[in-house]
């Protein structure tokens, strides 16, 4: 396994900041990481992230080395690069599937900049868990390891902690205000307080039409989600909505597990907006 010598430059403070104050994820959610990437920088990038999390991740190059890393021991997530040489991450999400390792199998994490349709149909078929574009947000990957530490660990592990709340991770004003231009605090006070009234009626019928195994109202209300989280900087949500959304057109309906992050993200989507909005009137 390769050893990335140094770490992205961020204070204590800055990396404080990004986590909201709280202690690291992985002092409550702890879990076991191997990543992918054949570009050293992205591996500096991304293990440096990791670290503001409180993980500590292994690295290897290519898929080959990853088939490796886990005969040798078990790891609870996988973050693969899709488009490695040698072996692309496709491959070895299939080849992990399909091999014995000495423990459970791990939450596997496709990380690429490709997001088509066609490229997360393969994904799907191809045994990943998750699906997150590059480049990484923080709170994207926060979210992804939050989700495979209920996957891996199950209900009554994460029960015996608090949730972990990464403040404002969620959301992401920035990229509006340099579209909405020097009106953007003025639409924003507008818009979030919209949204936020809308929230809780699109999660109770999100809930009731997988309890009722009702696909086609799935995706629909997947994408009337989707559109409105981008129109308020939510984009780790509207993500998550376009992913569930795909899937329920092809014919798969989420589980369990996969709507409740869905609900969790909503619900700590919906205190993030609340807490930039009382900022905007600071």
């Amino acid at each position: 396994m390769t050893s990335d010598s140094g770490a992205w430059p961020v204070s204590d403070d800055r990396a404080h900041e990004l986590r909201g104050g709280c202690p690291p994820l992985a002092h409550a959610k702890p879990l076991s990481i191997l990543l992918a990437d054949d570009y050293e920088a992205n591996r500096i990038l991304l293990r440096a992230q990791l670290e503001q999390l409180g993980y500590q991740a292994d690295a290897v190059t290519n898929g080959e080395e990853v088939l490796r890393a886990l005969r040798a021991r078990s790891y609870d997530v996988v973050l693969l690069d899709i488009g490695m040489p040698v072996m692309s991450g496709l491959d070895t999400a299939r080849r992990i599937r399909g091999q014995r390792t000495p423990g459970p199998q791990p939450f596997i994490v496709a990380v690429t900049a490709d997001t088509s349709s066609r490229n997360r149909r393969q994904t799907v078929r191809a045994g990943i868990d998750a699906f997150i574009e590059k480049p990484l947000e923080l709170g994207t990957l926060a979210a992804v390891l939050d989700e495979a530490y209920g996957r891996q660990v199950g209900s009554a592990g994460e029960s015996s902690h608090e949730p972990l709340a990464v403040a404002s991770a969620s959301v992401d004003l920035d990229s509006l205000r340099s579209r909405l231009g020097p009106a953007a605090e003025a639409v924003l006070r507008r818009v979030i307080p919209a949204y936020l009234r809308e929230l809780p009626g699109r999660e109770a019928r999100m809930r009731a039409a997988f309890d009722a195994r009702d696909l086609e109202a799935v995706a629909r209300l997947c994408h009337g989600l989707k559109g409105a989280s981008r129109v308020a900087g939510a984009n780790e949500l509207a993500i998550k909505c376009d992913r569930l959304e795909q899937g329920a057109y092809e014919g798969t309906l989420p589980d369990a597990s996969e709507m409740k992050a869905l609900l969790d993200l909503a619900r700590r989507t919906g205190i993030d907006l609340q807490r930039e909005l009382a900022s905007l009137d600071r």
